[in-house]
């Protein structure tokens, strides 16, 4: 699969959402703001493990979190 800077990915086993900064023959060097450590952190990953990461579905986790947080 190809991927683009700027495109939003995951891990297919789970992650955080990465966004594409860098690809390269069978790596793709991804960026993500850790929020536990209050920094951003970046990786080369093997493009094999990873996926588009479709945005209306994390958003969607992202609200239940925050309503959850609420009770």
């Amino acid at each position: 699969m190809a991927f683009e800077p700027g495109e939003i990915v995951q891990l297919k086993s789970g992650s955080p959402a990465l966004t594409v900064v860098e690809v390269q023959e069978l790596d793709v060097k991804v960026v993500w703001y850790a929020e536990e450590v209050g920094e951003f952190r970046s990786q080369s990953l093997p493009a094999i493990s990873l996926e588009t990461l479709d945005l209306t579905e994390f958003e969607i986790e992202e609200e239940d979190e925050a309503e959850a947080d609420e009770d």
